[in-house]
């Protein structure tokens, strides 16, 4: 109502102004009488008052959209009205909707394009990594070999985070749910990466039930273990022994703990390690750190329901925990 009379206040000043002019000069030239010119002003008055109020209903669904703004990009498609503005604005809206849908669809056409070739990419390149992997078995126990292996497993762990990275945006066609026994997992992940725990001389001890079990999806919940326990053990070189696996509860969740004896996370970066390419201090001292890991962690765990808390300490180590609901 208040951007409605703002519009029209100058055309009601102007008719009234340009009414009691012309009411004044045939009142000097003895035109009407005294008396006529309150009629007149009483007429001209219901006159322009229906005039008003008319405008107002034909076009206060343009004018409440002019105040209040679209909130939604449904609302842009809303019937303004049969008036000449009503109608102009719906058309507007209306074209606005339908390009910025065709652009969206064609940037959805490219993001797809791009994540599929990204896909196929990956497991093109994962083809010539298992069978340099196979090979290498001919030279087992040589340096030259040992060397090439490792080179081999930090490509192998950068083509699984970039495979995994453009999942996140199909999650929900790409995961299920299940009973997942999370001893098992961890000893199988922990065999995988001996290699890791031997170059690093970190030995990990698991404290969890041999039937525990939670809730989760399997390819998904190994990811995230791996993406943490090598973090885990990168950032222990040389200044801890053990990497620690162990199980709490509280009334709600079953909480997992990857603790760590590493040289810790600065408080100043503490709250940023989830931002994606997020390194931080330890990440610029250590090189070869993407900052995505623990950005896909997180996003994985809000996907899952699952819930990771990063607790750490300066020269003493990391805590991260995985709560997983009962």
């Amino acid at each position: 109502m208040k951007l409605f009379m703002n519009e029209y206040k100058g055309y009601i000043f102007t008719y009234y102004a340009g009414i009691i002019i012309t009411l004044m000069y045939c009142k000097l030239i003895n035109f009407i009488k005294t008396s006529e010119i309150v009629y007149i002003l009483l007429f001209n008055t219901f006159i322009v008052s229906s005039f008003i109020i008319y405008k107002y209903i034909t076009t206060k669904r343009t004018y409440e959209v002019f105040e209040k703004g679209i909130k939604s990009l449904d609302e842009s498609m809303l019937d303004l009205g049969k008036s000449p503005i009503g109608k102009n604005v719906s058309n507007i809206l209306n074209q606005q909707y339908d390009k910025y849908m065709s652009n969206m669809q064609e940037q959805y056409r490219v993001h797809n394009d791009h994540l599929t070739f990204i896909n196929h990419w990956i497991h093109q390149m994962k083809t010539p990594v298992s069978v340099i992997n196979l090979l290498l078995q001919e030279y087992e126990g040589e340096e030259i070999s040992s060397n090439i292996q490792q080179e081999l497993d930090k490509i192998d762990k950068g083509l699984n985070m970039a495979m995994y990275f453009a999942r996140l945006d199909k999650f929900q066609k790409d995961f299920s749910v299940e009973k997942v026994n999370l001893y098992n997992d961890m000893i199988e992940l922990i065999n995988k990466e001996r290699r890791l725990f031997i170059k690093n001389r970190i030995i990990p001890k698991v404290d969890l039930d041999k039937e525990l079990i939670v809730y989760s999806d399997k390819k998904w919940l190994r990811f995230i273990l791996e993406q943490i326990m090598i973090n885990g053990v990168k950032y222990s070189k040389g200044h801890g022994k053990y990497l620690i696996i162990k199980k709490r509860e509280d009334s709600e969740y079953i909480i997992v703990d990857i603790i760590d004896e590493g040289i810790g996370i600065p408080r100043k970066d503490i709250k940023r390690v989830f931002e994606p390419f997020f390194t931080g201090e330890n990440g610029r001292k250590f090189g070869e750190s993407t900052g995505m890991g623990l950005y896909i962690v997180k996003k994985v765990c809000d996907n899952l329901g699952h819930r990771v808390e990063i607790k750490s300490e300066i020269e003493k180590g990391t805590r991260v925990s995985i709560l997983f609901k009962k």
